[in-house]
């Protein structure tokens, strides 16, 4: 059964899974899943010849010494959460008149802390809390440590077991709900979009001092003039690309 949702000026269907599938299947099926049969059949595909082949290890060899990671340690000294479940309503006349004006139907979705949370991450740049020149638009890894409040049931023992990292969360806020929510106050303050994150992780710890460490790399530039023709003009900054 086909899922509705309503959206601006009309209902927009949802494609079913079994639909999803036999499209992926129609589209893919060809290619190899094997890794390395897939590489053979990219070099029939894209008519890879010797000299081709030549061009492609020089150019990943350029790129493994041009490519270089900048860091960024960010302690934020509050009891670590999750994004809250977004909120809906139906939109009118009344209170959101341009798309009420269209469409009598249009739901809003929109999160209950997005706009204070992003507006903290704002604060804490803007008075040079966190050692950040320009907004980073580069390919980023980042890693979110999440420091719980250490259970006041716990013994002596389990407190220091808990500190050195032995005894692990398992309780609420979701691994993924905090690396939305620190990703999305993020958004257009530390970088411009969390879409720019290439690799993620969360970890939950226990400590006496709840906080949130986050460990953040990010490339010193885009990887090709596709990724700068997509950036450039989001960004007030010289973007740089590899062009080896």
């Amino acid at each position: 059964m086909l899922e509705t949702i309503f959206i601006f000026k009309g209902c927009v269907i949802l494609k079913s899974r079994k639909q999803k599938q036999l499209e992926y299947e129609e589209k893919f099926s060809d290619i190899p899943k094997d890794y390395t049969e897939r590489l053979l059949w990219m070099y029939d595909k894209y008519n890879i010849n010797d000299k081709k082949a030549e061009n492609i290890i020089a150019k990943r060899n350029a790129m493994v010494q041009s490519l270089e990671y900048g860091d960024l340690f960010i302690i934020l000294y509050e009891n670590p959460e999750g994004s809250p479940r977004p909120r809906f309503r139906l939109v009118n006349r009344k209170n959101f008149i341009n798309e009420a004006m269209t469409n009598g139907q249009f739901v809003h979705v929109y999160s209950i802390t997005g706009k204070e949370d992003n507006m903290f991450m704002k604060r804490l740049i803007d008075n040079d809390l966190i050692a950040i020149s320009n907004m980073i638009f580069t390919p980023c890894i980042v890693e979110y440590n999440a420091y719980l409040k250490t259970p006041s049931v716990f013994n002596a023992e389990d407190k220091f077991l808990a500190e050195i990292g032995l005894i692990r969360p398992i309780t609420k806020p979701d691994w993924d709900n905090i690396g939305k929510k620190y990703s999305d106050m993020s958004n257009h303050n530390l970088w411009l979009d969390d879409t720019l994150v290439i690799s993620g992780t969360v970890n939950k710890f226990y400590s006496i001092l709840p906080r949130v460490e986050i460990k953040l790399r990010f490339l010193n530039m885009l990887y090709n003039k596709y990724q700068y023709r997509s950036i450039s003009n989001k960004v007030e900054d010289e973007v740089k690309y590899f062009n080896g």
